[in-house]
């Protein structure tokens, strides 16, 4: 399709002087859905002045085109069809398209876990029925990254099948075909996702302006991003050589943090004086909510003999790049300080004869992690990854459990908050992929958006990003002119070690401004803890969450929408922290996942007791007085699964006798 530079203005032709055909981009064409029962919009363009008509199923339209030949028509609210033909005539040109429908429409919006291909998903594709899959027609939405508004859409809409299902959006295909065998009328969904992608990059730069926290860092971004200080040498589509020239510009050298040097990974070394910490685990968990470098060190014992054994040490994973010593010996290092590509390898090191003795040994690791993607630096294993054992089989030591932790450098989260400003190439730059995603669909109607995201919001933006949800839920609803477009947030999954309260954990503040946004904006809040994996951020049974949201979105426009559990009123009584919710519970579901804490805010693990079908009490015997209580406090909560009568879960939440928000101080596993 020519963009409006291709034509000369007030002429019906392009620069080479021929005219101009009638043309309807891909995303009007064969198999296109469009939303029943609104206005919809096709756009197109022809020779200027000239009349267009529009005939599809019993609707007539004309119009004219402008002096540009742009054109664009309004359908009026149309039933549920499919099968239709559609034509556009302009003088002696005509197009016509096939299987023109009227359906259901809705976009997946998000990162990598609603980017994640159905193929990679179980089950996958061929786990769908295909009569269940005739109504259903998928857009997949290109990522691109350059800088400036697209003018078009690019594709065409597809016939949904195990086959083209395969390549698309897991949780969009899976919640599509649920959604189609629901209703029984078509439901299209067009996919808007890319990984390791934040909010900022969806949401418009009149919004991003507009918002305070926002608005000089996109004023500047504007004024520099056709600099070469945005790196504008380097061709769209090479994000990591950004990241790195980024972190180089940052950090030009590795940071000296003097551990080393210290010797820090020496046995006589003195490491009273250093923190605990539980592992596997992110520094983020001890409230170090940044990146840097940190060392470790675990005393382990072994028995006679042990000299003259060969060991292979287990680590687990390390985020991002490790060098690790044994008794003041380094023995093995993966990764580097400027690449991403090995935050979640596994580290698995040979130990030869003689570097292990009778007795404490010391196993030192010195982890640096430069930016802070999703997660933060670490030993994050998973515990049974975790272990030394030596060639034969007769020494066995597991390494998951308390160490010894410093940190030796704080590198911040500058190297995160970077990337919204690296311009062309750089998906995460402030307004890209609305840009040139979003806004050639702007006006589209819809029957809602999924919107999956906030992994890479979590560690630097956590605090922040209940107001960008919003602004970015209001932005969309303005864009694509529907003052009440619906919404449907998908919580951020279980993920990474279990605990029953993690008081610095970045995830449940993440959780927490999602519930928060979903009920100041009326959306749909879905939550999916008990779909996670602990060592995988990116989960695969993607069609239990679609399916999921599907009976949410159905009840919805079935007059029914979901009601989620939600406190209304907290008190103490005695010694006893009362909590009355808006809906009556399920009292055959789990209920061991709260703690409650003092005003010191030093937690307990809390017993819990029916006061009445709506209310609970909270108790534990080391408080007489509570004041604050938490549920589902962790990446990965322990003991969750409270829900209503009617079978939704109560999503995670903290809350104060104060009205406050508590912030806790011990970790509990």
């Amino acid at each position: 399709m020519l963009v409006l530079d291709d034509i000369e203005k007030g002429s019906s032709e392009d620069r080479s002087g021929r005219s101009v055909k009638l043309q309807i981009a891909g995303f009007y064409g064969d198999h296109a859905v469009f939303q029943h029962g609104k206005t919809c919009i096709l756009r197109g363009r022809a020779q200027a002045g000239k009349r267009v008509e529009l005939t599809v199923g019993e609707c007539r339209l004309a119009i004219f085109a402008n002096q540009l030949g742009e054109f664009t028509f309004r359908i009026p609210p149309m039933k549920p069809a499919s099968g239709l033909q559609m034509s556009v005539v302009c003088g002696d040109e005509k197009a016509l398209f096939e299987d023109i429908a009227f359906g259901n429409v809705y976009i997946a919006g998000g990162q990598s876990n609603m980017a994640m291909l159905m193929k990679n998903a179980l089950p996958d594709a061929s786990s769908l029925d295909e009569e269940d899959l005739r109504m259903v027609r998928i857009f997949p939405l290109p990522v691109r990254s350059y800088y400036g508004a697209a003018s078009a859409p690019e594709g065409s809409w597809i016939k949904a099948s195990q086959e083209t299902l395969s390549t698309f959006s897991a949780i969009g295909g899976f919640f599509a075909a649920a959604m189609a065998k629901k209703t029984q009328i078509p439901v299209g969904i067009i996919s808007a996702a890319h990984g390791g992608v934040n909010i900022e990059a969806f949401i418009s730069e009149y919004s991003l302006l507009n918002t305070p926290a926002y608005a000089e860092e996109t004023a500047r971004y504007e004024e520099l991003v056709a600099s070469l200080d945005l790196d504008c040498e380097i061709f769209p589509g090479d994000e990591g050589g950004k990241l790195e020239r980024a972190l180089r510009k940052l950090f030009p050298e590795e940071p000296a943090d003097g551990g080393i040097e210290a010797g820090f990974c020496k046995e006589e070394y003195d490491d009273s004086e250093w923190e605990s910490m539980l592992l596997p685990d992110s520094w983020t968990q001890a409230g170090h909510n940044h990146a840097g470098i940190f060392c470790f060190r675990r005393t382990v014992s072994l028995p006679a003999g042990a000299e003259k054994h060969r060991f292979t040490l287990h680590l687990g994973a390390v985020d991002k790049y490790d060098r690790t010593f044994i008794n003041g010996k380094e023995i093995g290092s993966t990764g580097d300080a400027y690449s991403m590509a090995y935050w979640n390898v596994l580290r698995v090191y040979e130990v030869p004869e003689a570097i292990f003795h009778e007795g404490e040994n010391i196993i030192a690791v010195r982890a640096l992690s430069l930016y802070s993607i999703c997660t933060d630096g670490g030993m994050t294993g998973p515990a049974k990854e975790m272990y030394l054992e030596s060639e034969d089989g007769s020494i066995r030591v597991g390494l998951a459990g308390i160490w010894k932790m410093k940190e030796t450098f704080d590198a911040g989260t500058e190297g995160m908050t970077c990337m919204r400003n690296f311009g062309q190439g750089g998906t995460n730059s402030l307004h890209i992929l609305y840009d040139t995603m979003l806004r050639p669909i702007e006006g589209t109607a819809l029957a809602g958006v999924l919107w999956y995201q906030g992994e890479a919001n979590a560690i630097c933006s956590a605090d922040i990003y209940q107001e960008l949800l919003e602004v970015m839920i209001s932005d969309w609803r303005r864009n694509f002119l529907d003052s009440k477009l619906h919404f449907c947030i998908i919580q951020l999954p279980d993920f990474q070690p279990v605990h029953r309260f993690a008081p610095f954990g970045t995830w449940p503040l993440l959780r927490e401004a999602q519930g928060r946004a979903a009920e100041n904006t009326g959306s749909t809040l879905v939550n999916t803890i008990g779909s996670g994996d602990v060592c995988d951020i990116h989960p695969r049974n993607k069609k239990e969450v679609a399916e999921r949201i599907a009976d949410y979105e159905f009840a919805r426009l079935s007059g029914n929408p979901v009601k989620i559990p939600r406190v209304k009123k907290v008190f103490l009584e005695g010694r006893g922290l009362v909590l009355q919710f808006d809906e009556e519970l399920d009292r055959e579901s789990p209920v061991e996942g709260f703690v409650i804490a003092g005003k010191e805010l030093f937690a307990h693990e809390a017993a819990v007791r029916f006061l009445a079908s709506d209310t609970i009490e909270l108790t534990s015997e080391a408080l007489e007085k509570p004041f604050a209580v938490w549920y589902g406090w962790a990446e990965n909560p322990r003991g969750f699964g409270l829900k209503s009568l009617s079978g939704i879960s109560v999503p995670p939440f903290r809350a104060a006798l104060d009205g406050s928000l508590p912030v806790g101080k011990n970790l509990i596993d």
